[in-house]
């Protein structure tokens, strides 16, 4: 990818990282600086995105966990990360979900957000976290297995 189209990378890509910057840092307000950063950075640098997805989401990690400090503010469910689908007859599934994703721990939320509600590969998603893709489906499958108990079918 050469010149990147900053003003077109961020309506393609803003509302996706915010909502997983939500989750890293638990935190709306923290999540949006973390955004703003990151673009102002995108902007100012010349990046090279051979697979934007891997690189926006390692970057939009990079910066929440340096804005956040690692810190777990606010429960998910308060956070509306997962928002109710249109077609759904009510939230509360939304809410039942979050608050189950909130009990797992931070790298198992990653997986889960990364590769079941962005929709990234393990490979992918690995690439996001620094980390093996059997490592990512291992936390995948434990995430999946916690929440098959806690929410309701």
């Amino acid at each position: 990818m050469g010149d990147v189209d900053i003003a077109a990378l961020y309506d393609a890509w803003a509302s996706r990282l915010l909502a997983y910057m939500i989750a890293v840092t638990r935190d709306r307000h923290l999540a949006e600086d973390a955004l703003q950063n990151l673009f102002v950075k995108l902007a100012t640098g010349r990046p090279r995105m051979d697979d934007p997805a891997a690189y926006l989401f390692r970057a939009a990690r990079n910066e929440a966990l340096r804005v956040a400090g690692r810190r777990r503010e606010t429960p998910l469910a308060e956070l509306d990360l997962v928002a109710p689908r249109e077609d759904a007859p009510d939230s509360d599934r939304s809410v039942e979900l979050a608050r189950a994703l909130d009990r797992l721990p931070p790298e198992q939320v990653e997986a889960v957000v990364l590769h079941a509600l962005e929709g990234l590969s393990f490979r992918e998603v690995g690439e996001v976290l620094g980390i093996p893709a059997d490592t990512v489906a291992s936390r995948y499958r434990y995430a999946l297995e916690k929440l098959r108990t806690w929410v309701s079918p």
